[in-house]
């Protein structure tokens, strides 16, 4: 059986439900609803958890933290609500190793540190951006003088966008407040990448703005061929950090065309990739979960 823990309100979750209902597949929902909703106990001594009364023992488990509350409302609550019950289930599913999960030897690290992994991909043989990361306005100026520049946060959490010169002039100090990842900027194609247990989807998204978050629906993402000459690279790098399903962002140079390494996600968002492939992505998911057990 398959536990799917999370937000109610995740199109991720909603999918991969509609496709075990769809296939039969035998799952049980941990949803929580705004303010929680969720009746679950989880006993440390004995190691039974129990929601409303029923004892769950799944064989395979897929869980992720609810970001979608809090985009909407920007309360802090909010996300710490959803942080809390993340943590519970995952350190439910981490205290019982016969679960099979996504990412077990990736357990208690909160994300994929995005300089380490840039630092590990070059050295996986991935090509990756000219990237400098400090708080400096002085080195920021300097570097758009050169070539445009883009830059994002250290830790991720917001998008990708162009440095600007005027923004800079604004800035009344000489340091930022923060350090940031300030990169070259890369042209399209984008490609993204899914590492499923030992299988690769690839997906090309066209958007008309620097990170396609920015417009949603209107990327368009097609499933494409994964590029072999980045696929021995990306297998080192994903296996150094222990992740078993993860998705890979690349874009390409705008002299050359090469595609370069950008990012990899610990829990990417799978829905509207899901449906460029024609649900074969989330079929992938739920097998490897549920290995060794009569699917239908």
């Amino acid at each position: 059986m398959l536990l799917i823990a999370g937000g109610e309100a995740d199109p991720q979750l909603r999918r991969m439900i509609d496709r075990a209902r769809v296939r039969g597949l035998p799952f049980t929902p941990l949803l929580h609803r705004d303010g929680g909703q969720l009746l679950l106990e989880w006993d440390v001594a004995s190691g039974a958890l129990h929601s409303d009364g029923a004892r769950i023992e799944p064989t395979g488990a897929f869980v992720r933290q609810d970001v979608f509350r809090f985009l909407q409302t920007k309360n802090q609550l909010d996300r710490d609500d959803a942080r809390s019950w993340k943590i519970l289930i995952d350190g439910w599913l981490w205290s019982h190793p016969h679960i099979r999960l996504f990412n077990r030897e990736f357990a208690m690290k909160d994300a994929v540190n995005k300089p380490l992994a840039l630092v590990w991909a070059r050295q996986a043989g991935l090509s990756v951006p000219e990237t400098t990361l400090h708080s400096s306005v002085a080195v920021a100026q300097s570097a758009l003088t050169r070539a445009p520049v883009v830059y994002k946060p250290v830790g991720g959490g917001d998008m990708c966008r162009e440095l600007e010169a005027e923004a800079l002039a604004r800035v009344s100090d000489s340091y930022l407040p923060r350090p940031y990842i300030f990169q070259e900027k890369l042209v399209p194609p984008e490609v993204r990448i899914f590492r499923v247990g030992e299988r690769f989807f690839a997906f090309q998204i066209e958007a008309d703005a620097l990170d396609y978050r920015t417009v949603g629906g209107d990327a368009k993402v097609t499933e494409v061929e994964p590029p072999a000459h980045l696929l021995p690279g990306l297998k080192a790098l994903t296996d150094r950090f222990g992740l078993t399903y993860t998705a890979a962002d690349f874009k390409a140079r705008g002299d050359t065309g090469e595609l370069v390494f950008l990012e990899t996600n610990s829990n990417p968002m799978f829905a509207a990739f899901d449906v460029a492939s024609g649900g074969r992505l989330v079929d992938a998911m739920l097998d490897w979960l549920l290995a060794g057990q009569a699917t239908t």
